[in-house]
């Protein structure tokens, strides 16, 4: 085997191109860590391991993103040099000399400079072997990158040629731009594979000249004639010494050139993505936007036609065609697309490049080979031919074959993916509700598909390999047996020439459809990123006027949405699709989700129109606050994205005065520390800093944090409260400076008294002077605004003063008397100091970050992995069953040649055709056992594979949370995609080739040692060389390959966060800033990729070296033992050691892919056996009733988040009676929701008890406890798929059930039902007057039941998904429901709705209720005040009322509410209770 197989063919799971994936791999986090690799597990690091040695830490810090930022700092600077030895102890020479120590800065890659022999033989990577060899690599060894290949250069190079192209019309102006900019790089790769194959030719052919002078010296010296000369001889042998040594400069050159053309494409690729879709238009990105008119876009539509042609054969499209203004397959650029761009197509372009060239010089050496075969047997080579000519095509369709099989396992795959990623999302969720089993239940069943797929493809693909690989003995065995069957002799000279002829075949015949299918689907990648990258970019429609007089003009301005791309609902939550009309209809909902009534009149095939505003006026001056104020879905967040210039401006003006910040209502946190999150790019201003800090009363916290400002916060901000990630917001909107502020409700996650403390110190403080423009829903900020604006239905209603409004407008007044204004107490301000306190999931750790670092070897892989691997196949007794199988195939090999070499020699004596039938026999029988021993070595795999994540996933699940709070997603979604594709894909085929090139090579010598005994003399020495090569190539080979895989989820973090944060580096106009991080995230990526590429090279160089070594030795033995030693065992021996010379380094890299492959399974095993488990699911039985009362005791409780965490709830104790209504309030941190934990028992009691209905709940199961118990919880979790499958995920209830609570939750109308789909739509529409509750209505009547819901259910407002999560716990019908601050963005109409169900659907049931807003919760039956993890009042409301200076009676006080509100409060909602009949309440199931 040559060794261009090797290297990337291997990666990708040799002879099979992974094909396009359809669907890109969801989520941000999903993808971003695909590509990793071999960061091992094992031995875990301690956070304070980690932080040793800072000094590497300033480089790193432009480095820092999600899972890996500690990794990379970890491995940065640890600073602990191995003691050092002196030289005579120790008995390795290559550790003497003194151990270099790690370099203060990154030392330019020296090939910059390198000089021409060193060029040549890679000598110039040799001082960062040694170095590693002596110690383990740090960041700061990595070399920089090659300023040549830096990828600023490229990036440019390649924009300009990209551009020039696609002016001058060209059909795929991105390749030959690519063409362009790397041509003397790819050519000279071309020029050297040319060679290369030429040598690899010839070789075999100048055997023969070296067997015949080997025959003719024994026949001379049988018959006493005079010997040919010995030099002649020895010139044949240095003769094909030599071409061997330039055929592997130029094998080594070819693959070096192409992976780093591959690798430079790559970088600059990404970075051309990245700027793309920083610029990219809504309406391209939603997939409505038609491509321009020229030929590149034709060319990419054509090539997307092609990629979707296999799958519109198996699917019915819907009805009435593609709707108007949908470009290409609607599917849009969502950001999981893009990801998949940037991660799985620019790889496929890498990997193609790298091998590219075999595809003209395959053919090329067939023929020279063909010319050749004909020279020695005549026309009898043409039989051999004729087969390979024959069977090659059959083999190329079965490859085509598989590939759409794979694209169909490759749906299975991202479905499993997606939903596992769902389910670790919101694993907090599917806890609370005890979902685990029934979840495992459908990964499952993906998995089983998924498993069954993959065995029949490896299965096919087995046949594939065996039938290819021994093509070549039947073939030469077809052309030897003609040779002799048309009265030739079997001459030495003609027959091992021709045989080493055939099997230097092999390569080509094996390469060829291979590369033609990394480069057929490196075309459609490269067609689908010319798509985008020629897809409408947004133009900015803002006109910025620095001397205008207002800051914001809107003159007759209207604005859209963009359509929902089109959704592919297979694998989510949802199970398979609806039936498509009712989807077209359901799934065409704009981000907002709300639809201007008017419109309304849809019939359910039709697209829904996307949201919009329309003929806005409005002008704001420069120091004006103007709020913005409407119902759920009236347009206030699309209001400021517009003006954010977020929203597609259709018609009118808009000039802004000045430069704007915004701050969105989903705060966009970095992973990065807080001080970067606030100061987003800007200088570091002190004194203005500390003011932001202050007026957003973020310095409590930070006092909290570990590392006050400097604490890094994990992904998505998940170590901080949501309060805390909305006050960085605005810090950060603040700090900015910018003269226009956006500010999309941004007081709607803050306890009251945070909220007005921002609103004082920091909207009206900082911000005085500035144009403010805030959404909100905390209408007591209105009398103190400038002006209002009141949104309606994507209209203005009104914009007025608040005083003109209150006198008149009716509407206006209405809503104001909903809430009664609260009166404003300028002595909050005292209060400030312990304001929201720590995050729930504060985490106080010695030294800071809190994401443990990912453990990760530092040695190989231990063989206890090895063991339970093979025991997950199902028994130990099938390795040495496959073994076996290798062994006899093997033997069966060596023998076949054997077999003809007596044949040539006539040893025996038989007859013509007894030889022809043992020769078939054993080379069909060699084919045979084979095929056994790969089918069983990828059928065992894959049952590893698939026990190994059963198990991992199962224990993830049944983790604690404190997992979860401290693993970053991404690290483990990575486990169970990027790893369980190494185990199902790649391993095995490792395996399998390691395997066969290892025994193989022993066969060889065996033999060669069975007739020359000398060849032990040289073959001793050059095994240990060999030995000593690989281990010092692997020692920094292996710490190289794990800072690129760091390096790499990385930069996917960092690009993945730049995708889902354009919105907010658009509106700050940040865009260069973050296109240049990505482009250092790329430089340093390459610089540890590149020096992969180099390593493998400098081992191939020294490895081919030994073999040639192997060859001279043979030749000579063979020229020297010319008298004695029959010339057919002589031709025999050099024709397979010519082989063996490819097959070394083919081995050694085979055995680095089953090491990478095997980490893979060590990191799946320390997830399957080695986490921590929660208390087990099921214990005792309880009986189906309970709990019948739902009376809860807490007696002493105490309960600390991890071990060494202070107390969280100290000595807490409460009687609660059944069917009593508890309200629980408290600031932030004083461990309201820790309540909640212990009772759902998502972390553990400290100390005391609690029983409900006299039931100790630690003693039942987890499953039993929280199936019996429903909570509604703060953020409300939906997942992808329908509204049925979210209220009611496993089918346990009927359609009346799921309407019922859509009714009470005031999701639909109340006329609204199974029946009424359709009509309630239309009634709706005809009578409009524009009277608030009935927008609502309307809204509502569009949900039902088979609703399309988006992932984390982003089609819906933040207040749908509220009512969603009340439906959720009505369905539940459970007698106690826990509702967790359940109405904190909704309305204050909603939230009177709300709470009206509360009343009448939780009538008679233990009801728990942590509440920000007070109002909500003074009618209950007793309030509990908490105060640092201890109760410090507790009481019916009005008796807490009446005492004077308590914590209750101060927060009544500051929110306006008085005695009688109280009394009032608690007769409404008895007045509630009994109005609703048993008809309404929920029947329980």
């Amino acid at each position: 085997m040559a060794d261009p197989s090797s290297e990337k063919a291997v990666e990708v799971g040799a002879y099979e191109p992974q094909p396009v994936t359809e669907k890109p791999p969801s989520s941000p986090v999903g993808d971003e860590e695909k590509l990793q690799d071999s960061d091992r597990l094992g031995r875990t690091e301690t956070a304070e391991d980690r932080t040793e040695g800072a000094d590497g830490r300033d480089g790193l810090n432009r480095l820092r993103s999600t899972a890996t930022a500690t990794s990379v700092t970890s491995t940065a600077a640890t600073n602990r040099l191995p003691e050092q030895k002196p030289w005579y102890k120790q008995p390795n020479p290559l550790r003497w000399g003194k151990i270099p120590p790690v370099p203060k800065q990154k030392e330019v890659c020296p090939e910059y400079k390198a000089g021409f022999f060193s060029s040549l033989v890679f000598q110039w990577i040799a001082p960062l072997m040694s170095r590693g060899y002596k110690r383990p690599l740090e960041y700061n060894d990595i070399y920089s990158v090659n300023p040549d290949r830096g990828v600023d250069p490229l990036t440019d190079k390649l924009r300009a040629a990209f551009k020039r192209r696609l002016d001058a019309g060209d059909k795929y102006p991105l390749l030959w731009a690519l063409n362009e900019t790397f041509i003397w790089e790819f050519w000279f790769g071309g020029f050297c594979a040319l060679i290369s194959t030429i040598l690899q030719v010839l070789s075999p052919f100048v055997l023969r000249y070296l067997i015949q002078f080997a025959a003719d010296a024994y026949v001379a010296r049988l018959r006493g004639l005079p010997a040919p000369n010995i030099g002649h001889g020895v010139g044949l042998v240095i003769g094909v010494t030599c071409m061997q040594i330039l055929q592997s400069l130029a094998t080594n050159h070819f693959l070096y050139r192409g992976m780093l053309v591959g690798g430079m494409s790559r970088a600059s690729l990404i970075s051309l993505i990245y700027e793309k879709s920083m610029v990219i238009s809504g309406r391209a990105r939603a997939g409505g936007a038609e491509l321009p008119d020229i030929p590149a876009a034709k060319a990419a539509e054509e090539q997307r036609k092609k990629d979707t042609a296999h799958q519109t054969k198996k699917e019915k499209k819907a009805p009435g065609g593609k709707p108007p203004g949908v470009s290409g397959d609607g599917v849009g650029w969502d950001n999981g697309r893009i990801m998949a761009l940037m991660s799985v197509d620019t790889y496929r372009i890498d990997q193609a490049f790298g091998l590219f060239h075999i595809i003209w010089t395959s053919p090329l050496s067939i023929l020279i080979t063909l010319a050749l075969l004909l020279v020695n047997l005549t026309y009898s080579a043409l039989a051999g031919f004729g087969l390979l000519v024959l069977v090659m095509p059959l083999l190329s369709k079965a490859v085509k074959g598989l590939f759409v099989r794979r694209r169909g396992i490759n749906k299975i795959t991202d479905q499993r993916v997606s939903l596992t990623q769902e389910i670790l999302q919101s694993v907090r969720f599917v806890k609370f509700f005890g979902w685990e089993e029934s979840f495992l239940k459908r990964l499952d069943e993906y998995r089983t598909r998924e498993i069954g797929a993959i065995q029949v493809v490896l299965g096919i693909r087995n046949a594939i390999m065996a039938v290819g690989v021994s093509l070549p003995i039947f073939a030469s065995m077809l052309s030897f047996i003609t040779y002799s069957l048309s009265h030739h002799n079997l001459a030495p000279a003609e027959v091992f020439s021709s045989l080493a002829l055939f099997n230097g075949l092999r390569m080509p015949l094996n390469m060829l459809p291979l590369v033609i299918g990394q480069v057929t689907d490196a075309m459609s990648s490269i067609a689908r990123i010319q798509e985008f990258l020629i897809a409408e970019e947004r133009e900015e429609e803002t006109i910025f006027k620095a001397d205008a007089p207002n800051a914001v003009e809107v003159r007759d301005a209207s604005f859209t949405w963009e359509r929902t791309p089109t959704q592919d609902n297979e694998g989510t939550i949802a199970g398979p699709a609806p039936t498509p009309g009712v989807v077209a209809a359901a799934a065409e909902q704009p981000v907002t989700s709300k639809v201007d009534s008017s419109e309304e009149s849809s019939t359910l095939t039709e697209e829904q129109e996307p949201f919009r505003l329309q003929n806005l006026n409005f002008e704001i001056g420069r120091n004006e606050l103007v709020a913005v104020i409407g119902t759920v879905g009236s347009g206030k967040t699309s209001l400021l994205a517009a003006l954010a210039g977020d929203m597609r401006q259709t018609s009118g003006e808009v000039i802004l005065g000045a430069a704007r910040s915004f701050c969105p209502q989903y705060a966009w946190i970095q992973n990065a520390t807080v001080q970067e999150n606030i100061l987003f790019g800007k200088e570091m201003d002190r004194e203005w800093y500390s003011d932001v800090i202050r007026a957003c009363a973020l310095q409590p916290d930070l006092d909290m944090l570990p590392n006050n400002d400097m604490t890094e916060i994990g992904e998505r901000g998940i170590t901080i409260s949501g309060g805390q990630k909305q006050r960085l917001n605005i810090a950060r909107a603040i700090y900015f400076d910018a003269d226009i502020v956006l500010m999309d409700d941004p007081l709607s996650a803050v306890d009251a008294h945070v909220g007005r403390h921002i609103f004082d110190n920091a909207i009206l403080g900082l911000l005085k002077d500035k144009c403010r423009i805030l959404a909100t829903h905390q209408l007591w900020v209105l009398n103190r605004c400038d002006r209002i604006i009141w949104m309606e239905g994507g209209k203005i209603q009104a914009i007025d003063t608040f005083d003109n409004l209150m006198r008149n407008s009716q509407g206006f007044q209405q809503l104001m008397e909903s809430t009664a204004v609260e009166k404003k107490d300028e002595d909050t301000a005292a209060q400030m100091a312990g304001n929201e306190g720590p995050a729930k999931k504060k985490k106080k750790k010695g030294k800071g970050g809190l994401m443990q670092a990912e453990e990760r070897a530092v040695s190989s892989v231990p063989w206890s992995v090895y063991a339970s691997y093979i025991k997950a196949s199902g028994s130990y007794l099938n390795a040495p069953l496959v073994m076996g199988l290798l062994i006899l195939s093997q033997g069966a090999n060596i023998v076949t040649s054997l077999w003809l070499s007596w044949w040539t020699s006539d040893k025996f004596g038989y007859n013509m055709g007894t030889y022809i039938g043992v020769y078939a026999g054993l080379g069909a029988s060699q084919a045979l056992i084979m095929f056994l021993f790969m089918v069983s070595l990828s059928v065992f795999g894959t049952k590893a594979s698939k026990g190994m994540l059963r198990q991992a996933v199962t224990r993830v699940l049944r983790a604690p949370m404190s997992f979860f709070d401290t693993t970053p997603l991404g690290r483990i979604t990575n486990r169970f995609s990027r790893d369980v594709d190494v185990m199902d894909n790649t391993l095995t085929d490792a395996m399998r080739m390691y395997f066969f090139s290892i025994s193989s090579i022993i066969a060889v010598f065996i033999l060669i040692i069975a007739y020359f005994y000398y060849f032990v003399i040289a073959l001793v020495p050059l095994v240990i060389i060999f030995l000593f090569a690989t281990t010092y190539y692997r020692a920094s080979a292996r710490e190289i390959k794990r800072f690129e895989s760091v390096l790499r989820s990385t930069l996917s973090a960092k690009f993945s966060e730049g995708l889902t944060g354009i919105p907010c580096i658009r509106a700050y106009g940040l865009k260069d800033r973050f296109i240049a991080d990505i482009r250092k995230a790329v430089d340093d990526v390459d610089s540890a990729y590149f020096l992969t590429f180099s390593n493998q090279r400098w081992l191939s160089m020294r490895l081919d070296m030994i073999g040639t070594c192997l060859v001279f030795t043979t030749g000579i033995l063979v020229v020297t033992s010319r008298f004695s030693i029959d010339p057919s065992i002589g031709g025999l021996v050099l024709s397979y050691i010519l082989g063996v010379v490819q097959m070394i380094q083919f081995t050694v890299r085979q055995l680095a892919e089953v090491e990478n492959g095997m980490n893979s399974v060590e990191r799946l095993r320390y997830y399957g056996t080695e986490l921590e488990q929660e208390a087990p699911l099921k214990t005792i039985e309880v009986r189906k009733s309970w709990p019948e009362k739902g009376e809860i005791v807490f007696d002493n409780v105490e309960m600390r988040y991890r071990a060494g965490l202070p107390l969280v709830l100290q000595g807490l104790s409460m009687h609660i009676q059944g069917g009593e209504r508890i309200g629980i309030v408290g600031r932030t941190g004083a461990g309201k929701s820790s309540i909640m934990s212990t009772l759902f028992r998502l972390v553990e009691l400290s100390g005391g008890h609690i029983t409900i209905d006299g039931l100790d709940i630690s003693t039942i199961g987890l499953h039993d406890l929280r199936s019996r118990l429903a909570i509604i919880p703060q953020d409300p979790t939906l997942f992808r798929g329908t509204v049925r499958s979210n209220l009611d995920p496993f089918g346990e209830h009927t359609d009346l059930e799921l309407w019922s609570a859509l009714r009470q939750a005031d999701l639909v109308s109340d006329d609204a039902g199974p029946s009424s789909d359709t009509e309630g739509a239309a009634n709706n529409s005809d009578n409009q007057d524009n009277n608030n509750n009935n927008t609502t209505k309307e809204t509502s009547s569009r949900i039902h039941l088979d609703t399309i819901v988006e992932e984390d259910g982003l089609n819906f407002s933040l207040g749908q998904r509220q009512l969603m999560a009340l439906a959720r716990a009505l369905v539940r019908g459970s007698q106690i429901i826990v509702c967790d601050e359940a109405t904190s963005s909704v309305d204050m109409e909603t939230d009177d709705k709300i709470q009206a169900t509360i009343a009448t659907g939780f009538r008679g049931k233990t009801l728990l209720c942590i509440a920000h807003r007070l109002r909500t919760i003074i009618g209950y039956d007793r309030i509990c005040v908490m105060d640092k993890g201890r109760i410090a009042e507790m009481g019916p409301p009005i008796e807490l009322w009446q005492m004077e200076g308590g914590i209750f009676r101060g927060m009544c006080e500051r929110s306006g509410i008085r005695g009688e509100d109280i009394s009032t409060a608690k007769a409404a909602l008895e007045s509630l209770g009994r109005a609703a009949g048993p008809s309404e309440v929920f029947q329980e199931s």
